[in-house]
């Protein structure tokens, strides 16, 4: 059995259509031009401020703040439904869970908002634990939140992290796991090696295939079949 840690955005689901959605109201309603979706894909994974401080219309910390709290109601109320899910990920998540690994979800976003997506698609089962920001206008960093999970008594024994940005390669690494990488989400050329990736993996059939062998675990458990 091992500990087998996935970032969300990325990694499980393609957040851009909600981001660029949730972005294009709150920037509506500041009456400013929204940015382009290429934008926004751009700042998947560093956080929902990274979406508005550069913007000279936000400098004002208030000012940040209010558009902030709008694009985090925005994204609540329809955001969800607007994430597409990678091809391939509830096999993979099925079979991790019949084997009987500890499978955890972390990320930048609110827990809240985190579980909403996961249910969405029918997958929240399938982790023993989310973890994730406070509902609030803070986010807290990867490494922050692997702190708190090793606090916990959670990274007891072997285990990996897959993610698709620097960031998530860089805490794997931290915190003692193996970092692997997706190329299909958005880290920039390079960045994923030069952040210490161990292993590449351009599509979730190939990463899955990759946990077949890494994980050869019999599958002896009932898979999830509903959420809560």
């Amino acid at each position: 059995m091992s500990i087998v840690i996935f970032d969300l955005d990325g990694t499980l689901v393609d957040p851009v259509a909600a981001m660029t959605q949730a972005a294009e109201l709150t920037y509506h309603e500041f009456d400013l031009e929204p940015p382009a979706p290429e934008d926004v894909a751009a700042r998947v994974g560093l956080g929902a401020r990274e979406l508005f401080a550069g913007h000279p219309a936000f400098e004002k910390p208030a000012r940040l703040e209010a558009a902030l709290e709008s694009y985090w109601i925005h994204l609540a109320e329809r955001g969800a439904t607007a994430h597409r899910l990678y091809d391939g990920v509830p096999l993979l998540l099925a079979r991790l869970k019949r084997q009987g690994h500890r499978i955890y979800l972390v990320t930048v976003l609110p827990v809240r908002y985190a579980r909403q997506v996961l249910h969405h698609f029918d997958l929240l089962l399938a982790f023993d634990q989310v973890f994730g920001s406070a509902q609030g206008l803070t986010g807290r960093t990867k490494d922050e939140l692997l702190d708190q999970i090793r606090a916990e008594g959670v990274l007891a024994g072997p285990g990996l992290l897959v993610g698709d940005r620097g960031a998530d390669m860089a805490t794997a690494r931290e915190h003692g796991l193996r970092a692997v990488g997706v190329t299909y989400g958005f880290a920039r050329p390079g960045e994923l090696q030069a952040a210490g990736a161990e292993v590449l993996f351009d599509s979730v059939a190939s990463l899955d295939a990759w946990l077949t062998t890494e994980l050869p675990d019999p599958e002896r458990l009932d898979a999830f079949s509903r959420s809560e």
